[in-house]
């Protein structure tokens, strides 16, 4: 585990052998506490991280462990990972094309559930009617995120779950 210092406050890291299994904004930084034999993927986050806060269309390159995650879930983060940047979708648009039509609670279920904020990016996902809505990681940070991404139709109606 090590923490990040971002535009938006800290973020705490978490890796496993097979890549990174979160990322969580956290109100302070505490110690860090990496295994040495993971300080390359520590090296090629950080790098991400600087890209991605440099230039919102930056190309991940870390691996992921989802491992931890049902199929259901994996779905889903999957999905949200093809929505480009400075665009959205809807927890409704999600679930059909997972071709689950009914499901798009579950798909807010799952949304929250994300573990690797950013990389896996749920705040790209707002409610039908554009408004923002629930975000892990606070809704100004949604915000942030959005408008860094260069989303232009951002509306300042906001709504909790």
């Amino acid at each position: 585990m090590f923490f990040y210092h971002s535009p938006i406050g800290f973020i705490q890291v978490n890796l496993s052998p097979k890549g990174l299994t979160s990322l969580q904004f956290v109100e302070q930084a505490e110690n860090d506490l990496m295994d040495p034999s993971l300080m390359s993927m520590q090296e090629e986050v950080i790098r991400n991280l600087d890209g991605y806060f440099e230039n919102a269309r930056w190309k991940w390159t870390s691996p992921l462990d989802t491992s931890k995650a049902t199929p259901f879930q994996q779905k889903v983060w999957s999905t949200l990972m093809e929505i480009p940047v400075s665009e959205v979708s809807s927890y409704q648009e999600i679930a059909e094309l997972i071709d689950q039509p009914k499901a798009a609670q579950a798909v807010g279920n799952a949304n929250a559930q994300n573990p690797i904020l950013l990389l896996i990016p749920c705040h790209r996902v707002i409610g039908s009617d554009g408004s923002l809505v629930g975000y892990r990681g606070e809704l100004w940070r949604k915000e942030w995120l959005l408008k860094h991404e260069g989303y232009p139709g951002l509306s300042h109606q906001l709504k909790l779950f």
